[in-house]
């Protein structure tokens, strides 16, 4: 999250509650992510900073960025730390993690650099499903909700009315809805469930000073396969990375020999499912930035279909709707 010239001040009962809790402290706006939370950073008068997450409104049950930070930060996972909690006004106080983003890193990083960042991105996926699996299993969310095929049919569904109507203003077929469900139900078959971050990508990653990864945006952590943030990471619309790079990491994250296998299928699904809320951010809430993450993520869904046997029939029903189509 970084700073933004135009965003809009805080709301006045924020900025009271603000004023009167750390006297002297000043807030500036910052880039949120694909909720309707909105972020500022608290500058103390020492010179320290926080990160103040605004619900808009009161709320009388913890959020569950709460209870998810608590089991990611029990299971010895990097999330920032709660410091405050208003629900009388709706906010929380948060550790500060800074401004650099693993994509902004990647975006000065040499081929050595580059290397070791998504090492460290990969490893960290990976203790995610080692160590926050059991942290999930063993919490009050244990039965909760799951990246499974109902989910993944959802997701499927909404790329149709988001992305094919709503930006493409194309009528999907009912035989591509059905190989979508059928794309859908055997990716949430792919693995036995660990973990998952569910957005764990370069936006979600922030770069500490001393070089150690901390994740953002949790809120939505839950059960599904354990390629799907890897798939996240790898499949990332806001970055280029190559191929090599690609199948090294594979090779770091272990998994057996059907790693490449599963993976490939649960990014297919992972794919159109950010095509469809880059088609919802866009024509539905007028919010064009997630426009850039199109031609990447359909030139790599392009790539995935016509190389992958089990795809390739999905691809073409997708192709002659146009729905392939460069922006």
């Amino acid at each position: 999250m970084g700073p933004l010239p135009g965003l809009t001040p805080p709301r006045p009962e924020l900025a009271t509650e603000i004023a009167a809790a750390h006297p002297g402290a000043r807030l500036t706006p910052l880039v949120g992510d694909a909720s309707t939370r909105r972020f500022f950073r608290l500058h103390l008068p020492g010179g320290e900073t926080r990160i103040v997450m605004d619900y808009g409104a009161p709320f009388a049950q913890p959020p569950d960025d709460l209870p998810l930070s608590a089991l990611l930060r029990g299971a010895g996972l990097p999330a920032p730390a709660v410091l405050d909690v208003r629900g009388a006004v709706g906010y929380l106080l948060l550790e500060d993690l800074g401004d650099t983003t693993l994509e902004s890193a990647l975006g000065t990083a040499d081929d050595t650099q580059r290397e070791r960042l998504y090492a460290a991105a990969v490893d960290l996926a990976r203790a995610l499903a080692d160590k926050g699996s059991p942290a999930l299993a063993a919490s009050a969310r244990a039965s909760g909700p799951a990246l499974d095929a109902a989910r993944f049919r959802f997701e499927m569904d909404f790329f149709l009315e988001h992305f094919a109507a709503g930006l493409r203003a194309v009528e999907p077929t009912e035989g591509l809805r059905q190989r979508l469900h059928a794309l859908a139900d055997a990716a949430a078959a792919s693995s036995a469930p660990v973990l998952c971050h569910r957005d764990y990508h370069s936006r979600n990653l922030m770069v500490r000073a001393d070089g150690s990864l901390a994740m953002v945006d949790f809120q939505d952590t839950r059960w599904g396969p354990d390629t799907y943030d890897l798939a996240s990471l790898l499949r990332d619309a806001y970055v280029e990375i190559d191929e090599g790079l690609v199948e090294r990491m594979l090779g770091r994250f272990g998994g057996g020999p059907d790693l490449r296998a599963r993976f490939d299928l649960v990014a297919a699904e992972r794919m159109i499912k950010a095509l469809g809320t880059f088609g919802y951010q866009a024509a539905t809430r007028g919010n064009p930035r997630y426009l850039q993450g199109v031609p990447r993520t359909l030139a790599r869904l392009r790539q995935t279909l016509a190389t992958d046997p089990r795809l390739v029939d999905l691809g073409g029903l997708l192709e002659r709707g146009g729905l392939l189509d460069p922006p």
